[in-house]
């Protein structure tokens, strides 16, 4: 049909893409021949619903790593560049959901409407666009929160030997911000299915999974899944960081994340180095660690802060990993085993747990009643040590001691039993106040789990009002003393 005269011609639209052709397929890595304009981390299409993502390139050939079935993939099979980054969908109807790394269900619900599509690989937010961190996040587990606070942005490692109980510190992190308008994602890397099952049990009897999205790449998925998984968990977290959330990511765990890129580089045929670790793992997880962080209010105002799982061997630290891990992070919680073995629960050793930044961010008053708290410990620690071998102690080694089991009994803490900031704050005026240093192991005991339900039923409001107040006033003071003699009080009729 012609143009009238005047009128506009219609626009061509020429859409330009590449092509290029299988040449050698080694498991879930191809290398493919063409494609002179590509990418790293740009995206190809294999056709039959297999698409792959660009991992690097040699002078002759184009590296990419399949996502998704890579039985469907034959050599001279023909290959197509796909103009855009590779992607994950995001949105709040990921809350309450498992994916994988791909963005794909993983539980028994129907499919996810999608907000909006963001990149996998993002730079992190630059220094225009961070704000100071300078909010408390407290993880429900005593000794973290009195000994190594961690706030909001922080990079904070869990690292220890095996079955030494740090998921179960990150997991009471998660169950502690029920109503607190934190937003959680937990991150599973190579973990097996019977531990997931677990992790989505608690999640879901504890009503957690209403503030919790869930991604997940198992020990049965392709190492390619579990490299790309931490990467996804941080790109859902930065979509809801620039719309003002607080956002909480736990990663379980980031030595298997290592072990994933190391397959990987090897397939790749790049060249082992330390433990036979590619020359770039550092730079991989310094790129995925340095996004977490505080973002300011034209940026969005949200914060991101990362609780990493490291495993270590005998309580090695200086090994390759957890060495790299310790230094791209702001403190580290160390969990020993030996402590784990005597009994001790949560295994943490505060001699070696360090939180370079969330100590400015503690209350004021759990850092008021909690000031001489670590230097106490140690010292009872360094003793404990010397006891061993000198058997006469003097009387005033003997109240260090009496002083440091005290502490040490208030610590303890069930598994998945979160405390609240008051009950906290209970336990350590009580612990201030000497009333603890003369009781039996039994009687600490019974303070330390029925002292707090007490106070609820006795005086709530008083227990609301310690959560809220800033500083020790008066007539605080005098409540909990109250509180306190009430306690004991009833406790000696009791025993009588």
């Amino acid at each position: 049909m012609r143009n009238s005269p005047g009128s506009t011609p219609p626009l061509l639209t020429i859409k330009v893409s590449e092509k290029g052709r299988v040449r050698d397929i080694k498991g879930i890595i191809v290398r493919v021949d063409g494609l002179p304009s590509c990418l790293n981390g740009q995206l190809v299409d294999f056709g039959q619903g297999v698409k792959g993502i660009i991992m690097g390139f040699t002078e002759k050939d184009v590296l990419v790593l399949i996502l998704g079935d890579h039985t469907k993939v034959r050599l001279g099979q023909d290959v197509s560049a796909v103009s855009e980054p590779f992607t994950i969908p995001v949105g709040s109807g990921l809350v309450g959901r498992m994916v994988n790394a791909l963005g794909d269900v993983c539980d028994d619900g129907g499919p996810i409407p999608a907000d909006d599509h963001t990149p996998v690989f993002k730079e992190a937010a630059s220094i225009t666009e961070r704000a100071p961190v300078n909010e408390f996040l407290r993880t429900g587990t005593k000794a973290v929160d009195i000994l190594v606070p961690i706030a909001k942005g922080q990079r904070q490692l869990l690292v220890g030997d095996r079955m030494t109980g740090k998921t179960v510190v990150a997991l009471d992190a998660i169950l502690s911000q029920r109503d607190s308008g934190v937003l959680c994602i937990y991150c599973c890397i190579g973990k097996g299915f019977s531990g997931m099952e677990k992790v989505m049990t608690l999640l879901s009897e504890k009503e957690a999974l209403a503030y919790t999205v869930v991604l997940a790449a198992l020990d049965s998925s392709p190492p390619g899944e579990q490299y790309l998984v931490p990467f996804s968990a941080a790109s859902v977290a930065e979509h809801f960081a620039v719309q003002g959330r607080d956002v909480l990511v736990v990663f379980d765990d980031l030595t298997k994340h290592a072990w994933a890129y190391r397959q990987l580089s090897l397939l790749l045929e790049r060249p082992p180095g330390r433990e036979a670790y590619p020359g770039d793992i550092f730079y991989v997880q310094t790129q995925l660690m340095e996004r977490a962080g505080k973002l300011n209010e034209e940026s969005g105002g949200g914060s991101i802060t990362f609780l990493g799982i490291a495993e270590t061997l005998q309580g090695d630290m200086t090994a390759y990993i957890p060495s790299n891990l310790i230094s791209m992070c702001d403190g580290q919680v160390f969990f020993s085993t030996a402590l784990f073995g005597s009994g001790v629960r949560p295994a943490i050793d505060s001699n070696m747990s360090v939180s370079i930044i969330g100590g400015r961010t503690q209350p004021p008053l759990l850092r008021e009643l909690s000031a001489t708290l670590r230097s106490e410990f140690l010292q009872y620690t360094d003793l404990m040590k010397i006891s061993t071998i000198q058997g006469n102690l003097s009387a005033e080694a003997e109240k260090v001691l009496k002083r440091g089991q005290a502490i040490q009994s208030i610590l303890r803490q069930g598994q998945y039993r979160p405390a609240s900031l008051p009950e906290e704050i209970l336990l350590l005026y009580a612990l201030r106040k000497g009333l603890l240093d003369e009781l039996s192991e039994q009687e600490r005991t019974a303070f330390r789990t029925g002292f707090f339900p007490f106070a609820l039923a006795k005086d709530g409001w008083l227990v609301d009002e310690i959560g809220q107040s800033e500083e020790l006033m008066p007539e605080l003071a005098q409540g909990l003393d109250g509180l306190l003699e009430a306690y004991f009080a009833a406790a000696r009729a009791k025993g009588e």
